[in-house]
């Protein structure tokens, strides 16, 4: 296949997992928002993981203004992704498997330097750190709802749960009972844990670190071409 139809077809297909890629970040946050409580700290923490999410598509993206070099990192953003979210796991894969093609695939090797392979490294990392920030602490949340529709918040120690770090830690669960009494809560929910706005805001500050290095990756600038000219010339290499 002539050169130019291959870098075409190489930005189709790279076009193709960047809208996939933001379609499943998406997807992962919607269905968050639609699996927990509507509180401001769930709420923003669905959002944080929705633009974690929408990194390695990001980086993919960028990839296309003369950042061949970022394709990689977009294939182990996805990877990494793939394995912490384990519901999308193989539109993950898929994500990663499309950006690893088309890199295989370009006409010229995208070399890059020491520094900037572990640069690389350190940004599809850096995607998985702003998912796990939101969930390494635990904080038990638990709600009573009243006969007359009211809800209120109770002491989650009265569950027997506790804040801590995960470290060692069971999953977070949720528990829903009900009762038949006229007075009091006719049901109550507990998570062991819930995302608070500290978690959120450290979640989002680390995914616009890991865009900020991205945005600054070099571009490869083409080199000019120089007309040939005598034997030992400088225009002849």
């Amino acid at each position: 296949m002539p050169v130019y139809e291959t870098i075409k077809l190489n930005r189709r297909v790279i076009w193709v997992g960047i809208i996939l890629g933001y379609v499943v970040a998406a997807m992962l946050a919607g269905i968050r928002i639609a699996n927990t409580e509507n509180t401001t700290g769930e709420l923003l923490g669905s959002v944080a993981l929705g633009v974690a999410a929408a990194l390695a598509p990001t980086m993919a993206l960028l990839s296309l203004d003369r950042r061949p070099g970022l394709l990689p990192a977009a294939s182990l953003a996805a990877i990494l992704m793939g394995v912490v979210d384990l519901t999308l796991l193989p539109l993950w894969f898929v994500l990663a498997l499309i950006w690893a093609w088309a890199h295989n695939r370009r006409p010229v090797t995208a070399e890059v330097s020491r520094r900037l392979w572990w640069g690389r490294a350190a940004m599809g990392f850096g995607v998985v750190l702003s998912v796990f920030v939101l969930f390494v602490h635990l904080d038990p949340y638990c709600t009573e709802t009243m006969a007359d529709g009211t809800v209120r918040q109770t002491d989650p120690a009265d569950q027997g749960m506790s804040s801590g770090w995960r470290f060692g830690s069971t999953i977070s669960q949720v528990t829903e009972t009900s009762q038949s009494g006229v007075e009091g809560p006719v049901s109550s929910y507990c998570t062991s844990d819930q995302v608070v706005w500290g978690e959120a805001l450290a979640s989002l500050l680390i995914s616009l670190a890991v865009f900020g290095a991205a945005l600054r990756w070099p571009v490869n600038s083409p080199r000019p071409l120089t007309a040939p000219g005598p034997i030992g010339s400088p225009n002849v290499r």
